[in-house]
């Protein structure tokens, strides 16, 4: 059997220390991402050519179940015609 010396036992511990911050800093750069996403969602501006009546009857139920279906990750703002820009 051969003996550990005190330089071969700290290399070892310096291997698995290595290891455990390589796998800890590859975990959170992979969750990243999802984290940012889940603080800071897509939101997109949507103007239809109708005016409100259509539009909330039409578009409405549409852009609610969109913004359900994401969870939150993405968002759908609703305007009507000539809200955002002009529609002539």
């Amino acid at each position: 059997m051969v003996k550990k010396t005190n330089l071969t036992k700290r290399r070892d511990f310096i291997k698995k220390a290595s290891l455990v911050t390589a796998a800890g800093v590859g975990a959170t750069a992979l969750s990243a991402p999802y984290g940012y996403a889940a603080t800071n969602p897509i939101k997109w501006r949507l103007q239809t050519y109708s005016g409100a009546p259509l539009g909330k009857h039409v578009v409405l139920p549409q852009v609610e179940s969109f913004n359900k279906a994401a969870h939150g990750e993405m968002e759908i703002e609703l305007y009507y015609a000539d809200q955002l820009v002009p529609t002539d």
